[in-house]
């Protein structure tokens, strides 16, 4: 697989920047220690995602998240209140300790599920020494931006809490430690897992994704684990139909023939995504296989 990718430039290229592997949840897979070794060969920068729902450090799933961490991988976590204390927290004090890096992701219904999950980061990171301050400040900062939505505009739009988020940074380097935290919107998926148009905070206007294939570029690509690729912002969870090959059986020439006839259809149904938004029938599925919501 890493040979079949170094021979291609476009995978490379991505492949340079970051590898994240994810989807699921990754640390079930017993092979993933052996998966991220492959991975690591191509980039700097290889990182894993977890739930941390992990119920004790003897866990098969805690020791290969250890192992891959020892071999200068990055565990980013998605923070869920209703397992923090019990185990996200304990696991979090261990990554601290083998990391200098860190993504934490809040997937909220409501803005004040955001309050709530940033006061949990600001109280653990109280804690956790000096070195932390710079987290602290932007956390704190993040909690007035949000409390001051809360207070003053509770019902606002999703263009209004963006608009209001603005002097909020997401990001420090600062004390040696790299931090980030990303506020998610959540969404209702159907009975045959297809995603709302509209988010579930801002309920009022249709959530839309700048799709950047008909802007001509890739920036983002999924490998499955049968080796099937599409190019998605969401790891394959947005239903986008249009594939790119079969990294483990196609050869490079395959996968780009391929390339060329998926970014046709997703330029496509692009278009024809923003024709239906404008004529007023958002949501609908087009022949392209592009969600609704990506133009």
């Amino acid at each position: 697989m890493a040979d079949k990718i170094r021979k291609l430039d476009i995978f490379m290229e991505l492949a340079q920047r970051e590898i994240n592997l994810t989807g699921g949840e990754p640390s079930q897979n017993p092979h993933l220690v052996e998966i991220f070794k492959i991975f690591r060969q191509l980039a700097p920068n290889v990182r894993l995602h977890t739930n941390l729902d992990i119920h004790s450090k003897t866990s098969s799933r805690w020791t290969r998240l250890v192992e891959i961490m020892k071999m200068k991988g990055r565990v980013d976590f998605t923070l869920y209140p209703t397992v923090w204390e019990t185990r996200q927290k304990p696991l979090l004090k261990e990554i601290l300790t083998l990391q200098d890096e860190l993504i934490v992701n809040m997937i909220f219904e409501k803005v004040p599920d955001l309050l709530t999950q940033i006061k949990i980061l600001i109280e653990f990171f109280t804690t956790q020494g000096e070195r932390f301050n710079p987290v602290l400040a932007l956390l704190e900062n993040y909690r007035l931006n949000v409390a001051n939505i809360l207070k003053e505009n509770p019902e606002c739009s999703e263009e209004e809490f963006i608009k209001s988020m603005e002097g909020a940074e997401n990001y420090t380097c600062e004390g040696g430690f790299t931090f980030l935290v990303n506020a998610i919107l959540g969404f209702f998926v159907d009975e045959h897992g297809k995603r709302a148009m509209q988010s579930q905070p801002f309920p009022k206007s249709n959530n839309l994704l700048e799709c950047t294939i008909p802007r001509g570029t890739i920036e983002i690509m999924t490998v499955q684990q049968t080796g099937e690729m599409t190019p998605c912002c969401d790891v394959g969870n947005l239903q986008c139909q249009p594939k790119f090959g079969n990294l483990l059986n196609d050869s490079p020439d395959e996968i780009m023939r391929q390339i060329e006839i998926s970014r046709a259809k997703m330029i496509a149904g692009a278009q024809k995504n923003r024709k239906n938004i404008d004529a007023g029938k958002a949501g609908e599925w087009v022949e392209e296989g592009i969600p609704p919501y990506c133009v």
